[in-house]
């Protein structure tokens, strides 16, 4: 039977993976206590969560969410893991840990969850390369935002002109 301590455990998985269902994968053993909270607060500022967990616990819990995703995930389960908990901007959470495993050889990504999708360590890196929650609004609102500029460049221009019209007519009338 399951100890108390490893059932209440499991159901917080549980309870993080229905709030939060994209999730990252990755190694995280040998960082110093600063580097380990340098990533922690990259990874907070992303609306995420870090939590070291034990790979059966881990498994268990996903495998109780989704059985499928649980089985390609059972693969890469070895050693120590760090999981992170993404909020709604996946490609940037993943970003951090892939500019941040870049830096440090001891994080290195394995494997995540997207909606329920099982993503290998290249396909969190491809996602890591699309733009994030904030810069998808940013390109949008440019686009957004472009036309109402040219219009309102446009009317300036014209009335501009209009009024350039109006003053030669006035000079050539000698009325001016």
């Amino acid at each position: 039977m399951p100890a108390a301590a490893n059932i209440e455990k499991l159901e917080n998985i549980k309870k993080l993976l229905s709030e939060r269902s994209n999730f990252v994968v990755s190694t995280y053993s040998g960082l110093s206590i600063t580097q380990m909270d340098d990533l922690r607060g990259q990874i907070r500022a992303k609306n995420a969560r870090l939590k070291v967990l034990k790979n059966n616990l881990f498994h268990l819990a996903v495998k109780e969410v989704d059985s499928n995703l649980a089985a390609k995930l059972k693969e890469v389960l070895h050693g120590p893991i760090a999981v992170v908990f993404a909020g709604d901007d996946l490609p940037a959470l993943s970003k951090v840990l892939v500019d941040f495993g870049k830096k440090n050889d001891k994080v290195q990504v394995k494997a995540g969850g997207m909606d329920g999708e099982f993503l290998d360590k290249k396909g969190v890196e491809a996602i890591a390369g699309l733009p994030g929650r904030e810069e998808l609004l940013t390109i949008i609102g440019r686009g957004l935002n472009t036309p109402a500029t040219k219009i309102a460049t446009g009317i300036n221009q014209i009335m501009a002109g209009l009024a350039r019209g109006i003053k030669a007519v006035a000079e050539k009338n000698g009325t001016a």
